[in-house]
């Protein structure tokens, strides 16, 4: 039914559409939002859509440059370490902010006081309040003291914090208002418009001084995000010309779209992360998982590259891996891979298990990546393994965690939103998590790596546990997922979303 009302949605389109008129003459991108939002700040709405735009708004002390795996300049030009508690950053003195006001440290004690303050209304406050206070050195320079020592503070403060003015938050009743009321940065774009029904417009900030053009150029004058909720509306509107581009299309829709009204697809390199885990501790109550042997045959039976060559979208740039991180991300390292692809010797693992008339499993899947999940379910039929995939939404997923009701499982995990090993342990192997393999071994690593200092001895305590976690058969690593676009032929797109920083509105240009 829904194939066939997108099929109706566009043949209407089609007749009643003017030639579509992109705005490259006007210098304007017009880009549909899935999910409105009034409020741009990665602390009080930390939400997809929003964040696009609000990396580009504000800036960093630092940048993480993910191609050379190394840390380069932002609001901060230099840093030093005073010890394993204290960073100390000299900043630049150039910088203005979007309303003219210069940039000093007042403003990083400012923003850093406001989201480890107890009393902010923060999202994710543990993602920021390991940092004890911010003490201020000097007109330019600033100390971080640490509540403990923390061997990823500094890709921490790369990745988790935005500067604000302080001026302007000092004068605000209520400080979480900042990205509602005067969400004003220094970064390449300045926001002209932030509206829940309207949209967010932002402009190029031509004065914008902060990172290296090499690393971070906006090629766009303006761009609008119009509110559009409904994926036929986005569909009618890109086809009559009333937008420009549409962000994370299903892979349906995208084939519907290619060719039609001036309209192409591209697929972008990502730091998403697609794996298949599985219930090693019998929570779900499907024994069978318990023993190794099983968990084994069952990823011996899933034929990786046939999935990344003809499944999964844009598979042609997904990145290949062998363990749950990526090339880009800090402290990645293993030595090990998953077992290779072998439907025989599956079917005789799971007969020396006891299992010679295969075994039934549950398998939940994140919604968007069914197709995905349809064709695993049906690589594994062909060792017995008899698979119900079930898509699932991020919210359901949390609850049938919490309750321990999960048997098998892949849900995208966007890693490059701060690319260290140590947050990849974190969600996938700590908290909820943990208790479908209760593995001291990985434990222990986890916990030495965020004590080690040193990068390299840090990727090889990692890398012990990334090779448990093989041997172990708790995850079988498939691939990145590409994000696919739709767009007018006058729009091009960045083909890879790895940059400093994350994947961000600069990465549109014309053609």
């Amino acid at each position: 039914m829904r194939v066939a009302k997108l099929a109706f949605v566009m043949a209407v389109s089609c007749l009643l559409a003017a030639p579509a008129l992109a705005q490259k003459a006007q210098d304007t991108l017009r880009v549909a939002i899935n999910n409105p939002f009034n409020l741009l700040s990665t602390y009080d709405l930390p939400v997809d859509e929003g964040l696009v735009y609000s990396h580009e708004i504000y800036d960093y002390m630092l940048n993480y440059d993910e191609f050379n795996k190394k840390f380069v300049p932002g609001l901060a030009k230099s840093w030093k370490r005073i010890d394993d508690k204290t960073l100390e950053f000299e900043l630049r003195d150039d910088v203005k902010f979007h309303n003219g006001d210069a940039f000093d440290a007042d403003d990083v004690k400012a923003t850093i006081d406001y989201v480890i303050d107890p009393k902010s209304k923060i999202t994710f406050a543990t993602s920021y309040n390991w940092v004890k206070e911010v003490e201020v050195m000097g007109p330019h320079t600033v100390r971080f003291h640490m509540v403990d020592a923390i061997a990823t503070d500094l890709i921490q403060v790369a990745y988790r914090f935005q500067i604000y003015d302080g001026k302007l938050l000092s004068k605000m009743a209520d400080r979480g208002d900042y990205g509602r009321l005067s969400p004003v940065g220094t970064g390449i774009y300045k926001v002209t418009q932030l509206d829940k029904n309207k949209g967010v417009i932002v402009e190029r900030n031509d004065a914008y001084n902060v990172v290296p053009k090499e690393f971070k150029t906006a090629r766009i004058k303006q761009i609008h995000g119009i509110p559009m909720p409904d994926r036929e509306t986005q569909v009618a509107q890109i086809l009559t010309g009333g937008v420009d581009l549409l962000r994370n299309v299903t892979p349906d829709t995208a084939k519907e779209l290619a060719g039609k009204n001036n309209l192409t697809v591209s697929y972008v390199r990502t730091l998403n992360l697609m794996y298949m885990a599985l219930d090693s501790m019998n929570l779900s109550g499907n024994k069978a998982l318990s023993d190794p042997r099983v968990r084994q045959a069952i990823f011996m039976g899933i034929d990786r590259e046939n999935l990344i060559k003809y499944i999964i979208p844009g598979g042609e740039v997904a990145e290949h891996i062998d363990a749950d991180c990526f090339k880009a991300t800090m402290a990645c390292s293993y030595t090990t891979k998953p077992p290779a692809y072998d439907p025989e010797g599956a079917k005789k693992l799971l007969a020396e298990a006891g299992y010679p008339d295969g075994i039934d499993l549950n398998y939940v899947i994140y919604q968007p990546n069914e197709p995905i999940g349809i064709a695993i379910a049906g690589d594994l039929r062909k060792i017995g393994v008899r698979m119900s995939v079930q898509p699932t939404d991020i919210a359901l997923y949390r609850r049938l965690q919490g309750d321990g009701k999960l048997q098998a499982w892949s849900i995208l995990y966007p890693t490059g939103t701060y690319p260290d090993a140590s947050a990849i342990f974190a969600v996938l192997f700590t908290g909820p998590a943990a208790k479908f393999y209760n593995d001291s071994v990985i434990d222990a690593q986890i916990q030495a790596g965020l004590r080690e200092f040193d990068p390299e001895k840090r990727a090889a305590i990692y890398a012990k546990a990334f090779d448990r976690i093989n041997e172990m058969h708790y995850h079988l690593p498939i691939s990145s997922v590409p994000d696919v676009y739709v767009h007018t032929k006058d729009v091009k797109i960045a083909p890879d979303a790895l940059s400093v920083g994350q994947r961000s509105v600069v990465d549109y240009a014309w053609n």
